[in-house]
């Protein structure tokens, strides 16, 4: 009687600490998966901000090329006839074509940084996945422990491990993807 109380004993501290390991690796893939979550949000945040300055730059590129355009017609049209007055129009003219590949450059950048931006934000949201898919298998392994424990059937706590190192894999996977 005094060895079964004492296995029984054995047993229960096995499962309870069992299921402490447990949880401290369900927290840390929890908090893996939320730090995860922030910077994937931050990273798509980053992208909206870059593809708005895209096209603004974009749009300012475009407005100069108009300038040009329409200054190059007065000019050839002949609408301009005071000398002072051409001369300061081809000026205008001039300094809109000079500045507008650097417009263009920038948008083209920018447009770049957004598109790396978005890339990042959808490999840090693949490792969230997998951190959340990790912290399950935790989860539910926690809970098989707790059963072994609570109803003294042993064969819950091989299962627990199991979906625990099934868990880890996940785990070190989604901590590794996001990098």
């Amino acid at each position: 009687m005094k060895g079964i109380r004492r296995t029984r004993l054995v047993w229960s501290r096995v499962n309870s600490l069992s299921a402490a390991v447990v949880a401290v690796l369900a927290a840390m893939g929890t908090l893996f998966a939320h730090h995860r979550s922030v910077a994937a949000l931050s990273e798509e945040n980053r992208a909206i901000i870059a593809q708005g300055r895209a096209v603004d730059s974009y749009n300012a590129y475009e407005a100069k090329e108009i300038r040009y355009t329409i200054y190059q017609a007065l000019i050839a049209g002949g609408v301009i006839r005071d000398a002072g007055a051409l001369r300061h129009i081809k000026s205008v003219a001039a300094d809109e074509r000079r500045s507008s590949p650097a417009m263009l450059a920038e948008s083209e950048a920018l447009d770049a940084q957004a598109k790396d931006s978005e890339a990042r934000s959808r490999t840090i949201m693949r490792s969230y996945e997998t951190l959340q898919v990790a912290t399950t298998f935790f989860e539910v392994a926690i809970v098989l422990v707790s059963i072994a424990t609570l109803s003294e059937v042993q064969y819950f706590l091989p299962a627990g491990v199991v979906l625990s190192g099934i868990g880890l894999i996940f785990l070190v996977a989604g901590i590794l993807q996001g990098h």
